[in-house]
């Protein structure tokens, strides 16, 4: 006999953005940005583009949580607060940057936390934790004289700004007791903080440009060794899919053998943009 009982539900969109389905029916929405317009002036700023995906395709949002608030975090978040009417978990630091942002939202709507501390909302906890975001030759005069060059709205300047500033990673831990950690950036001592915690599942950026399939999941094997966890599901690559199809699927694929190799019960996925996966519990008699 077979019984299951579902831990988790989700998504990876683009970018950091993540749909995820709580045990209790509530949806977490992080760092939104999947649709926005082509930029002539900055070509780069195509390879973080989804095409055929916009809000309307979103199923739901209780909850926004932000990690930074960078053009290909944030460029939707317009269009799914006017949608949804969510819940933007931030850090307090950009707070009151968003509410004059989005000067229609209700204030009430806008939750700040700071890092190193424990919220208890509706279906899961939130722990927050110091993030650090990877080097950038931008300073704030840079930025501000070229604006956010991904969503292309002026009114994001100084969000997009502030982004360099202030980077958030955090555990959720789920009413059944599941625990995903979202990790971006540089490690800035989160591989130690995972071992502490021993998250279920990790959602991590894209740890390094390089476009060599051996070396990229030597990358990845060592923070599968480091991190404690069952399951990392890689983000933030989809400059790799758009740059060279394919190349992702072989580097988690080595990642894995590798992780076998090594004897670690850790495996990566190589999720599909949009695709839906589920996380199950199973009890079968033997």
């Amino acid at each position: 006999m077979l019984m299951l009982a579902e831990s988790v539900s989700f998504r990876w969109i683009n970018c950091q953005c993540f749909e995820i389905k709580l045990p209790n029916g509530k949806t977490i929405l992080t760092d939104p940005c999947y649709d926005y317009k082509a930029n002539p002036n900055a070509p780069v700023a195509d390879l973080f583009r989804l095409q055929g995906f916009g809000t309307k395709d979103l199923e739901g949002c209780d909850y926004v949580i932000l990690n930074h608030t960078h053009g290909d975090h944030i460029a939707n978040l317009g269009q799914v607060i006017d949608r949804f009417a969510p819940k933007v978990i931030c850090h307090s630091g950009v707070a009151g940057e968003i509410a004059q942002t989005y000067e229609d939202m209700e204030l009430t709507d806008i939750y700040p936390v700071d890092y190193d501390g424990t919220y208890y909302l509706d279906g899961f906890k939130l722990e927050t934790f110091h993030g650090e975001h990877k080097p950038q030759r931008f300073t704030w005069r840079r930025t501000m004289e070229e604006g956010d060059v991904i969503s292309q709205d002026p009114r994001l300047t100084r969000l997009h700004a502030l982004g360099g500033l202030y980077n958030m990673n955090y555990l959720l831990t789920f009413d059944n007791g599941f625990r995903m950690a979202f990790v971006g950036g540089t490690n800035d001592g989160m591989e130690e903080r995972l071992r502490r915690l021993r998250p279920n599942m990790v959602l991590r950026n894209k740890l390094a440009n390089d476009m060599d399939v051996e070396a990229a999941a030597g990358d990845w094997l060592g923070f599968m060794e480091e991190s404690y966890t069952q399951f990392v599901v890689p983000m933030h690559f989809e400059v790799w899919e758009n740059q060279s199809p394919g190349f992702s699927d072989k580097t988690f694929k080595r990642a894995n053998e590798m992780a076998k190799e090594h004897g670690l019960v850790c495996r990566i996925l190589s999720p599909k943009r949009t695709e839906w996966y589920r996380i199950l519990v199973s009890v079968q008699s033997r």
